[in-house]
């Protein structure tokens, strides 16, 4: 039996998933060895829903083991590694692993194929200036454990303020007016209108829908400094407009930090995320690798949406398949990746039962929100992202 050729995948979420499942069911030869600190899979889109109102989804939902979703293929054609990559060597093609977050031992993974499927984390998922949501997994954590006290921190507050006027924020304080405990709701938008890649009519519809949960909108406004209380009881917000607002709880929705501190430097541009060309192959100091590929969030294009993964996945998958295929010969013909060529789509519920959105050039009603996305926050469709099927 001719080796195997090993394609190291690093990140076990939406992408890493993607990629590992695409490249199994193209590629015979090929051996992936998958690298996370969790075994299980996130589907972290529904946060706005479960941290808020604990009962409305079962973890089940939202939470699953990895593992078992590979038993399908054959034997020697998946690993699983449960560790952390601390640092990629491409002179002698492997990867370093810490096993645990404290630990300082380390393994060594050789790969024939990378690829970097790392994501990004947000101020909020790792409690940075911000109430500490998961809105993201933080490495060697206990997801279970996180929401557990997220959920218990939003039920005991009585007024909370939200930073930032994205799709998150909004869904966030439309899930926390429909809740008894929370009286006072007050989202902060830096920019004049909420929802700042939407249309016209879906962000002025944003803002009515909150509005009529009472929720109060500031926009033009920026926040400068949150500071929670040494007892850690409630904090004090400072926005840029001079206004000072006390609160039960901060919760940061802007922003997102890259998974990037095992990347070299040279394949980062100067926001920190990875450099691709147009085959989603990283470029290293200026230069395309033809055996490292990066996908979903990590990479430089700006439009870290869920709806893009299966088309970066499935690029790359095909192109290492083939690249596979003819012993990476420079006559190897590869598939691009046009992020143009993928429609725009926003849908954002506002509550339980509405909601508004568009799909190009198409406003969407509250009806369609709350059937394609706002019932159960798209869970349902949870085990095809899991099983690399979406």
């Amino acid at each position: 039996m001719s080796k195997r050729t090993t394609v190291v995948v690093i990140g076990a979420s939406h992408a890493g998933l993607a990629v590992s499942h695409k490249l199994l069911r193209q590629a015979s030869s090929a051996c992936i060895i998958l690298i996370s600190p969790s075994d299980k899979y996130y589907f972290n889109l529904s946060t706005p829903r479960f941290l808020v109102k604990p009962m409305s989804l079962q973890p089940n939902q939202y939470l699953y083991d990895i593992l078992p979703t590979f038993d399908e293929y054959p034997s020697g054609a998946f690993n699983f590694v449960k560790g952390l990559v601390t640092g990629i060597d491409f002179a002698s093609k492997s990867v370093q692993v810490s096993s645990a977050k404290s630990s300082v031992e380390s393994s060594t993974v050789a790969f024939d194929y990378l690829v970097i499927a790392s994501g990004s984390t947000t101020p909020a998922a790792v409690g940075q200036g911000s109430l500490k949501l998961p809105f993201k997994t933080t490495p060697f954590e206990d997801t279970k454990e996180a929401i557990a006290d997220a959920q218990a921190r939003l039920e005991a507050a009585t007024s909370v303020v939200i930073g930032g006027g994205g799709p998150l924020g909004v869904e966030l304080a439309g899930e926390l007016a429909e809740t008894a405990g929370v009286k006072t709701i007050t989202l902060v938008s830096k920019t004049s209108m909420l929802l700042h890649d939407a249309t016209e009519t879906v962000q002025r519809k944003a803002e009515a829908l909150l509005r009529k949960k009472n929720v109060e909108v500031l926009k033009n406004a920026a926040v400068e400094a949150a500071e929670q209380k040494a007892d850690g009881t409630g904090w004090t917000v400072t926005l840029s407009t001079g206004r000072t607002i006390a609160a039960d709880e901060y919760i940061s929705t802007t922003g997102s930090i890259p998974n990037n501190q095992f990347v070299p430097k040279q394949c980062l541009d100067h926001h920190g995320w990875v450099k691709v060309d147009e085959y989603l192959r990283i470029v290293d100091g200026g230069k395309s690798r033809s055996d490292t590929y990066a996908v979903g969030d990590i990479t430089f294009y700006p439009d870290r949406l869920l709806s893009r993964v299966s088309a970066q996945a499935s690029t790359v998958a095909s192109n290492i398949t083939a690249s596979i295929a003819s012993g990476l010969s420079p006559n190897t013909r590869l598939t691009k990746y046009s992020p143009a060529a993928q429609r725009r789509m926003m849908v954002v519920p506002v509550g339980q039962s509405t909601g508004t959105g568009h799909f190009g050039g198409w406003t969407l009603c509250g009806f369609l929100v709350w059937f394609f996305k706002g019932r159960d926050f798209l869970t349902y469709e949870a085990p095809k992202f899991l099983r690399g099927k979406q």
